[in-house]
């Protein structure tokens, strides 16, 4: 079986304005590694990541994804998925509404879709909250419907932008192991970014 999701930067660069933000990044990712963005605030850990995903444009430079030149795909079109910092639930819609609607937009039939909301929402342990909404929900779960909101598209790749930075110490601490269990149970390449160097290890 053909492994899938691998991930090839080839002299990526970046403006803002005058700032270069991005100098010539080359970076090869292998089918289903973990694979960690670790530095300081504004080094240009996120803007990275936002190309990968389709959702920033670069200035010079190529991207492939399993061999094939993705440099100006969609972002809808690349298989991605993407876990921001903010969460960026839908505060109008159920953990349910928010965890389907990636399946809805691309017409997922209403069976497949709640099975598919089902198993995402087991897997990161949140099938008994899919009838609240996200204001009802602490840091944590509000973390996890999202976690469960990109898996539930069965992406070749994941990418996490510092996801745990907004939950208590304690509770990054047993998501960072749930993380990585996730991550080995979906076999899905996955690109995390982080400031903190022991949560990078």
């Amino acid at each position: 079986m053909k492994e899938v999701g691998k991930i090839e930067l080839n002299n990526i660069s970046k403006y803002y304005g005058n700032v270069k933000v991005l100098d010539q990044i080359n970076l090869e990712i292998h089918p289903n590694e973990f694979f960690a963005f670790l530095g300081p605030s504004g080094s240009g850990k996120t803007t990275t990541l936002r190309i990968i995903a389709g959702l920033e444009e670069l200035d010079s430079g190529k991207i492939y994804f399993d061999n094939k030149d993705i440099t100006y795909a969609t972002p809808g079109s690349r298989d991605v998925a993407m876990v921001f910092q903010s969460y960026a639930l839908y505060p109008h819609m159920t953990v349910y509404e928010n965890i389907a609607f990636p399946l809805k937009m691309d017409g997922f039939p209403k069976k497949q879709i709640l099975d598919l909301v089902n198993q995402s929402a087991s897997k990161v342990k949140i099938d008994h909250l899919l009838n609240r909404k996200p204001g009802q929900l602490s840091g944590g779960q509000q973390q996890r419907t999202a976690l469960a909101r990109a898996i539930v598209r069965q992406p070749k790749l994941f990418l996490l932008d510092e996801p745990l930075s907004n939950l208590d110490a304690k509770l990054r601490l047993e998501t960072r192991v749930e993380l990585k269990k996730l991550q080995k149970s979906l076999n899905v390449t996955t690109i995390y970014v982080t400031h903190d160097q022991e949560e990078a290890m």
